[in-house]
């Protein structure tokens, strides 16, 4: 049976087995105790795990070795408190749908999707703001794909800096690439994800490519026998096979970020790190500075390896939402270019079929390495595996900021439940 959403008409993604109960860390008993148990141990060759992943997201820069996106000396851009009856948002009376035929409270959601913070930010004010699993406001959490979006502005803050084209090809700027399945592909493929690669982007499957990619870029350890590429860059060098033309069709895959990063660096002569930090995260005001974890080389994993406060993630997705602004009144100052923010915010074509392969985000797309969700519902939404989602509403200043650490790796499991929220939100403000 194929349960659908009354709100939207598409497929639930249907529950295939009981998940386990959503208890702390510290109900676990991870990385307590003088020494830890052994089987209480967090580390790099278990981190990933159930319930291990729940310890791991708040400590990643203790995990692997990560490099510091400096907030600089700057101003802090403030997040006034407000109380939801000065805004009209009824937080109390959402019922949300929890894919399979019922609805949960914002409480009841909250726990049973495995949140770790959670803030709502509406007209630059504060209207609700929770921790949970011992984390609080300066805590980090890893934050996977969402470093996808900061890579792509990088991109397109170097193309409007003139220091690359969109239709560049790669190989003008890395010329290793030519002996590549990139070799074809612009910088616009990168961008949107149709660079025609074939690359297996498969959590649930220990077997694909994305699972040996995590192991090139040391996200997670070799195996004893392992014979393949070490770091991102001669792991991006091993790619010979193609599934399509460039420019035909999206396929979201990991490794096409670090490529893009790659070529990016190239073109400006500046490391991610360094782009991210003064480019971005500094002059947008953020209260705490970001880490990112490294490869065995010391090339940041810009497809997934940052990790921030959730106060500062509202921040970053609220900057984008203003056409790259930030501070209000005489404070107000432009962070980047209007045309990087509103090009990112705008959003492309709408793949055909269900959402590029996704059967719950049938209207979305993947632009500018960010999924965007303007064709069904006005917003764009930066994500990351195991219950990353950072909504964005610019029309009505709306942003909503989540991490967890949800035992499905993948976000589509949990769609339909994150839609039903927000647009609730949306029709209260």
């Amino acid at each position: 049976v194929t349960l659908v959403s009354p709100e939207t008409g598409r497929p639930r993604p249907t529950v295939l087995e009981a998940l386990p109960e959503p208890l702390t860390a510290a109900e676990h008993g991870l990385m307590v105790g003088v020494p830890v148990p052994a089987d209480k141990r967090v580390h790099h060759g278990n981190w990933t795990a159930w319930p291990n992943i729940r310890w791991a997201l708040t400590h990643m820069d203790e995990l692997r070795a990560s490099g510091r996106i400096s907030r600089g000396p700057g101003p802090v851009d403030p997040l006034p408190p407000t109380e939801p009856a000065e805004t009209g948002i009824d937080l109390d009376g959402l019922a949300i749908d929890n894919g399979s035929g019922g609805s949960w409270t914002l409480d009841e959601m909250l726990h049973c999707t495995y949140t770790d913070a959670f803030l709502v930010l509406h007209r630059g004010r504060v209207v609700d703001e929770r921790y949970f699993n011992g984390m609080g406001r300066s805590t980090r959490h890893g934050m996977f794909s969402m470093t996808k979006t900061f890579t792509g502005i990088l991109a397109l803050l170097a193309v409007e800096d003139g220091a690359m084209g969109l239709d560049d090809p790669v190989v003008d700027h890395v010329p290793e690439l030519a002996d590549t399945a990139y070799a074809p592909t612009t910088v616009r493929n990168l961008l949107d994800m149709t660079d025609g690669i074939r690359f297996v982007e498969d959590y649930a499957d220990n077997g694909s490519d994305i699972h040996r990619y995590a192991v090139a870029m040391a996200f997670t350890p070799a195996p004893e026998d392992w014979d393949g590429p070490d770091g991102i860059h001669e792991a991006i060098l091993r790619f010979q096979a193609r599934s399509e033309v460039p420019g035909a069709v999206f396929l979201y895959k990991s490794v096409t970020t670090d490529v893009l990063a790659w070529v990016t660096a190239r073109a400006t002569g500046r490391r991610w790190i360094d782009g991210v930090s003064e480019g971005i995260w500094g002059p947008m005001g953020a209260e705490e500075d970001a880490m990112v974890i490294l490869d065995n080389h010391g090339i940041a994993v810009s497809s997934g390896g940052m990790s921030c406060t959730v106060r500062d993630l509202a921040r970053f997705g609220r900057m984008l939402g203003r056409s790259g602004r930030v501070g209000e009144g005489a404070d107000e100052r432009q962070v980047i270019p209007t045309a990087v923010a509103d090009d990112l915010v705008a959003g492309g074509t709408p793949y055909p079929g269900s959402g590029g392969g996704y059967p719950t985000r049938e209207g979305w797309t993947f632009h500018r390495q960010c999924w965007n969700l303007q064709g069904v519902m006005g917003a764009f939404m930066p994500m990351g595996v195991h219950g990353q989602r950072l909504f964005c509403h610019p029309g009505k200043d709306l942003v909503v900021a989540k991490f967890g650490s949800h035992p499905v790796t993948g976000n589509v499991f949990t769609d339909v439940t994150h839609e039903s929220l927000y647009r609730q939100l949306l029709e209260r403000c």
